[in-house]
């Protein structure tokens, strides 16, 4: 004999049933439970359009003063739902900063989360728990007042913001207890709660109405996780060639040329900023050409950076980790990096569950990169389009990777001199550091100098030398093409060299010790302005002897390194170095990980 069917609120009419609450006698969803005598989690799977019973769902239309067929979906289940399933159980941190007299908010909070369902803990201070103490709880309550030390509110923020950031299935709530926290305007706690959610408690009898807010944040996050990885098993499932490539678009094109256009038109600075070096056919084409001269340095790099990065795949656990490439370049060293770092011993490939994640900024590069790294299917191949130099993408960019290799270790890829291209490189290695978690590794490539090389004897015949890398006509091509495919010069291909300039210098570089920095710049070598016709036909002018740059690099000393990494709370697991005998130049590549 079939049993009842149960009902749910179709959901065309969740908004109707919500305004219906909204003007009810009913202050919360308790105060409704109660008045029904039904349980708080199956009002609230009622208000969500989940299945309940016929008869709960009868008793809270009569309570709502809806009628029933009027809101109801009548779907096809012959299994009565009732006894509805429990609530998922989630673990709460609260920290009380708040200074109210007894009895306390954060107290009232605890016992409506334990009512709930809920595992609550109050926190004497989140500074003094280990990473491993925090990592238990899904979700950190801070309450605060009017009456609330700043400075103590940004330091309990700072402790685990960066664990939210890392996991996106944990948040971190602001409740402000009936008064918000004043601040001056200038405040730099005012940056540190960009993003947190705020939630405001006026009296006691919010309690119950918080914890509502607080668990359907929570499920929001859980059902955003497991539908990523849903995502995953679907793609799986596809019977799709190599050809294809999944790929999350992250910038937005248009913000991104106005940026461009900014830079170009900011006549103190003119220049074109690593990131946008390599956006679009052009210039990836030019970059893919250039990489396979045997008269660019580049190509001598790719072809011996695997015999000396292998050397440090035994600091990987193949079984463990997936692989995250950031400014993945046209890809030959990440084909190598999977197959002496993650293939198992004896395979072709590695492990079933692998996930490699190339990001870039440029779309065009990482179909080119990802095309040469055939042996994985595509649901494990997940290409991320997102500016690494903000934090944001960086955050971004840790979550994807995070959801999408199920919550493995990661080992990031910061390879091919990138670091030395970007306009910020503390900035953005502090920005990796930041989403790194304990496991996480880095494999981190720069290229390096000889210090004998600059000594008063060596020195012009060094910089002599560098600067004949950056004239070859392959590079050349290469760093014209993004001005190239997004201006209109009038101007033929020769005379375009000849206003093509290199700049090699000597710096003290921040502190941490001397670097060589390699300036690449179009310059106005003729008696006449230069017309420029940008997007939108926006002309400028480029007046005689002035200058855009094109692109810009650096070659570190292994000791500027060595501090340059010490500042960035990394500690160096392993190192391997190549240096051209002759002309002192080359690279290192180490294995990094966050200090714990």
């Amino acid at each position: 004999m079939p049993r009842k069917r149960g009902l749910r609120v179709h959901n065309e009419c969740i908004q109707q049933v919500k305004s219906a609450l909204e003007h009810s006698c009913f202050a919360t969803l308790i105060d409704l439970a109660e008045a029904v005598g039904i349980a708080l989690a199956t009002v609230q799977s009622f208000l969500k359009g989940k299945p309940v019973s016929r008869e709960n769902f009868f008793k809270i239309c009569e309570a709502l003063g809806l009628s029933w067929e009027d809101v109801a979906d009548f779907y096809d289940n012959t299994i009565d739902p009732t006894p509805e399933p429990p609530l998922q159980k989630f673990i709460v941190s609260i920290r009380d900063l708040s200074n109210q007299a007894a009895p306390s908010c954060a107290q009232q909070l605890h016992e409506a989360l334990e009512t709930d369902g809920q595992a609550a803990l109050i926190a004497d201070s989140w500074l003094q728990c280990s990473d491993e103490e925090l990592e238990q709880y899904e979700c950190f309550l801070l309450l605060v007042s009017k009456d609330s030390v700043a400075d103590i509110i940004m330091k309990e923020v700072k402790r685990v913001r960066q664990l939210c950031n890392a996991q996106p299935n944990k948040i971190l709530l602001l409740i402000h207890i009936k008064e918000s926290i004043s601040l001056p305007l200038n405040h730099p706690l005012h940056k540190e709660l960009q993003g947190i959610e705020h939630l405001e408690w006026q009296s006691s009898t919010d309690s119950q109405t918080l914890v509502v807010k607080i668990i359907e944040l929570l499920e929001s996050k859980s059902i955003f996780t497991n539908d990523l990885k849903d995502l995953v098993n679907n793609v799986s499932r596809l019977e799709l060639t190599s050809n294809w490539l999944l790929t999350y678009v992250g910038e937005n094109p248009l913000y991104k040329l106005n940026d461009f256009i900014i830079d170009l038109k900011n006549k103190e600075n003119r220049r074109i900023q690593s990131g946008y070096s390599y956006c679009g056919v052009g210039p990836t084409r030019m970059w893919n050409h250039a990489c396979s001269d045997p008269a660019y340095h580049m190509l001598n790099n790719i072809q011996r950076f695997p015999q000396y990065a292998r050397k440090l795949a035994h600091l990987v656990d193949k079984e463990r980790y997936n692989f995250v490439s950031l400014g993945v370049g046209e890809g030959t060293k990440d084909k190598g990096i999977i197959l002496d770092f993650f293939n198992e011993d004896g395979k072709t490939q590695p492990r079933d569950n692998f996930l490699y994640v190339p990001v870039d900024m440029s779309r065009e590069m990482l179909r080119v990169a990802v095309g040469k790294v055939q042996e994985l299917p595509v649901h494990r191949r997940i290409a991320i389009q997102r500016d690494i130099e903000t934090q944001d993408g960086m955050t971004e960019i840790a979550q994807i990777a995070q959801i999408f290799g199920q919550e493995q270790p990661i080992m990031y890829g910061f390879i091919g001199n990138t670091i030395a291209n970007v306009e910020k490189p503390k900035q953005v290695l502090d920005n990796i550091v930041r989403v790194m978690r304990d496991d996480d590794l880095l494999l981190f490539e720069v290229q390096i100098i000889d210090p004998y090389k600059l000594e008063p004897r060596n020195f012009q015949r060094t910089i002599s030398s560098i600067q004949a890398e950056y004239e070859n006509i392959s590079f050349r091509k290469f760093a014209f093409s993004a001005l190239l495919q997004n201006a209109f010069l009038n101007l033929t291909p020769i005379e375009r060299d000849d206003f093509y300039t290199v700049e090699v210098s000597s710096n003290d570089w921040q502190n941490y010790g001397q670097v060589i920095q390699i300036d690449c710049f179009f310059e106005n070598k003729s008696t006449r302005p230069l017309h420029m016709i940008l997007a939108e036909e926006e002309n400028i002018i480029l007046n005689p002897q002035e200058k855009i740059r094109l692109y810009r690099s650096r070659k570190f000393l292994q000791s500027t390194l060595h501090n340059f990494i010490k500042t960035s709370n990394l500690s160096i697991l392993g190192e391997e170095m190549y240096l051209h005998e002759e002309k002192g130049t080359g690279f290192i590549v180490m294995m990094l990980q966050r200090q714990k």
